[in-house]
């Protein structure tokens, strides 16, 4: 099992994804964050930034490695 650590501004502590294979789309990142928070598609969308370089991430085809 992979997994992608994420935090929201607003919290303290990070939270993890945990999926099946070696990467993620950015839209299935996005979808089991939300489903995780309880979030619904209608009330926003989420900026997704690399905790590392701290550029955001815009492309949904671009796949996510394991540990990113």
């Amino acid at each position: 099992m992979t997994h992608i650590h994420y935090k929201f501004s607003s919290k303290l502590s990070y939270a993890t994804v945990v999926f099946d294979g070696p990467h993620i789309t950015l839209t299935d990142l996005k979808e089991r964050i939300m489903g995780r928070e309880k979030l619904r598609a209608g009330d926003c969308d989420l900026q997704i930034t690399n905790a590392q370089t701290k550029e955001v991430v815009f492309n949904i085809l671009l796949r996510i490695e394991n540990g990113a």
